[in-house]
C-alpha cells in the first residue's frame, strides 16, 4: 500500500504534463488556420455569411493595392478578392445622368488639360465626382463640369456646375490615385442595406460593372466606387472571400 501511494503523485504529474502538451498543440494548430494575428491586423476575421460570398462588415480589409485581384478577366474563374461595398452616399439628382451613361465617368475630358471624369481626390482628403455636361450643342469645346465633393465621413459638402473653362474648379491632389473602370467581383457587406443595381450585373454572380473605382490616397484600406445603374458613391474595402 505504501509503495502504491508513493507512485500516485508521479502519475498525476504525468497526466497534467500530457494535458498541457495537448493544449499547446491545439493552440499551435489555431495559428496555422489562417486567422490573422499580431501587429498590423485590421478588423476581425470573418468569412462570408452565406454561400454566395457576402461579406461581413467586420471582415478583414486588405490593402487596396490588391484591387487588381478583383478584376474579372475574360474566360477566367471568379476572383478570390472582391470590392465589398460598406456604405452608400447618394449624390444630388443632377448626377442621375450617369445611371444610363456610365461612360461619363471614365476617361479624360476633351477641352481640358488632364481633367479626368469620375472619381478623384483632393489634398484635404475629400473625394470628387466629375461629370461633363455637353449642353444642347453636345460640343466638346465648351463642356461644363458638374463636380460633387464628398468628405471622408460620407457627407456631400458641395455639388457645383462649373461653366467652361471651369478655372475655379477643385484641383485634384497630385498624389491622388487614378480611377479605373471595368468588370470586377463586387458584393455588398452584410447588414449594409446596399442593393447593387441590376444594370451593373455581368454574366456571372457577383460580376458587376464598376463605372469608376478609386483607391484612397490616404487610407490603404479604403476604396471609393460607382457602379453602372447608380449615381451613388460607395465606400468600400478589398476583402478576400475565396472562390
Amino acid at each position: 500500500m505504501t509503495h502504491r501511494h508513493r507512485r500516485r503523485p508521479a502519475a498525476v504529474a504525468m497526466f497534467l504534463l500530457l494535458a498541457l502538451v495537448a493544449t499547446l498543440t491545439a493552440c499551435g494548430d489555431d495559428k496555422r488556420s489562417g486567422v490573422p494575428t499580431g501587429p498590423g491586423t485590421m478588423g476581425t476575421w470573418a468569412k462570408g455569411s452565406d454561400s454566395t460570398g457576402s461579406a461581413g462588415s467586420t471582415a478583414e480589409a486588405h490593402d487596396s493595392a490588391k484591387i487588381s485581384y478583383t478584376a474579372w478577366k475574360k474566360n477566367r474563374d471568379k476572383p478570390s478578392y472582391a470590392i465589398v461595398l460598406t456604405s452608400e452616399i447618394k449624390l444630388p439628382s443632377d448626377f442621375d445622368i450617369v445611371k444610363n451613361q456610365p461612360e461619363l465617368l471614365d476617361g479624360t475630358i476633351t477641352g481640358y488639360s488632364g481633367v479626368h471624369r469620375g472619381l478623384s481626390q483632393l489634398q484635404d482628403r475629400s473625394v470628387t465626382v466629375t461629370v461633363p455636361e455637353f449642353g444642347e450643342s453636345s460640343s466638346y469645346s465648351d463642356t461644363d463640369l458638374l463636380i460633387a465633393v464628398i468628405g471622408q465621413d460620407g457627407s456631400v459638402t458641395s455639388a457645383t456646375r462649373y461653366p467652361y473653362p471651369a478655372a475655379n474648379r477643385p484641383k485634384p491632389f497630385d498624389l491622388a490615385n487614378d480611377a479605373t473602370a471595368g468588370y470586377a467581383r463586387v458584393t455588398a457587406a452584410s447588414g449594409s442595406g446596399i442593393v447593387i443595381p441590376a444594370e451593373a450585373a455581368g454574366d456571372k454572380p457577383e460580376k458587376a460593372y464598376v463605372s469608376s473605382v478609386l483607391r484612397d490616397a490616404f487610407d490603404d484600406t479604403v476604396v471609393w466606387a460607382m457602379v453602372r445603374g447608380s449615381s451613388s458613391v460607395y465606400k468600400a474595402q478589398i476583402q478576400k472571400l475565396g472562390e
